[in-house]
Formats: C-alpha cells, structure tokens, sequence
C-alpha cells in the first residue's frame, strides 16, 4: 500500500502553520484522519499559547497512526 501525504492548517489567535503527515493511502485511514482534524479544536482549548498547541497537535494525529514530515 502506498503511503499519502495528509496537510492540516493549524490556527491559533493570529498564529498559523501548515503541518504534513504521511499514512496509508485508504479510505480507513482517510476516516480516521476527518476524526483526527475535527477533534483539533478540543486540542487547542487546552492550550494557553500557540507553541503549545502545536506540539499537543502533532501527539494528537500522531497518536492516530500519523507520522510528521517536514516539507
């Protein structure tokens, strides 16, 4: 199976960076990452600042199978 990139942008107040992921290119995995994206506004209300939120981001879709590129 071959593995697809998966490109979320986070946005915190004024803050915003573009993070890549790369997963099994399936429709599971697709699911999966809906899930994962759509949970992301939980993740960041227990945040208090932008770098945080990121780092509790990335565990949060890398926890789902996930695994960060930089690009």
């Amino acid at each position: 199976m071959m593995n697809k990139p998966y490109i979320v942008c986070l946005k915190y107040g004024t803050w915003r960076n573009e993070l890549w992921f790369s997963a099994d290119d399936s429709s599971d995995t697709e699911t999966n990452w809906k899930k994962a994206v759509a949970e992301l506004p939980a993740v960041s209300a227990q945040c208090v600042n932008s770098n945080e939120y990121m780092s509790a981001a990335v565990e949060h879709i890398e926890a789902r199978g996930f695994t960060r590129i930089q690009r």
